[in-house]
């Protein structure tokens, strides 16, 4: 992938409960940083408060800093809505962290989780992303298990337009759309 980003995917249709996104790929050998978004294009209707326990919760202005440069990436800058920002950082000691958050113009809380999906960046990996009825489920390689992170919504899922990967990735190999077949009568 290119030193450019991002790397974007329109949604086919609007996203429901149920609806999965599979991202898969290979991340450069010395990644450092690396994300999944999930883009709105106008600004959100209504903020809904967070029920994140405050022991996870790091506020943008007063948090560690971790996540996104509180916008001063001018090379690359990010879009103004964002409904949900699932990034991980490897750091020069060999730990890592997975910083979850969203966007209304400015970055808004970071809730900070340990790196359980990720271990070895010379592999290739897989993530899914379930769309639940008050939040965003990410699973490591499979839905068979208990999801690694979970999000709660920030604003309606319906309004997600498209996927984007930022950073450290050196190729995609897949972004698949799975939707959920529900008939209507």
């Amino acid at each position: 992938m290119s030193e450019e980003r991002p790397f974007t995917v329109q949604f086919p249709k609007k996203p429901e409960i149920g609806d999965e996104i599979i991202v898969k790929g290979k991340l450069k050998p010395n990644a450092r940083v690396f994300s999944v978004n999930f883009i709105l294009p106008l600004p959100p209707p209504m903020v809904r408060s967070s029920s994140v326990p405050d022991s996870f919760v790091k506020n943008s202005s007063h948090g560690s800093g971790v996540c996104c440069n509180n916008g001063l990436d001018t090379a690359n800058p990010s879009p103004p809505y964002i409904a949900y920002h699932f990034k991980t950082v490897f750091k020069d000691d060999g730990s890592s962290v997975v910083v979850q958050n969203w966007k209304n113009l400015v970055w808004q809380q970071e809730v900070l989780g340990p790196n359980l999906w990720l271990k070895d960046r010379n592999r290739p990996f897989g993530l899914i992303f379930r769309f639940h009825h008050d939040t965003i489920r990410v699973f490591a390689e499979h839905t068979h298990h208990t999801p690694e992170y979970e999000f709660e919504y920030q604003v309606p899922l319906e309004s997600i337009r498209t996927v984007q990967l930022w950073d450290d990735v050196e190729f995609v190999e897949e972004v698949t759309f799975r939707f959920r077949n529900v008939s209507r009568s």
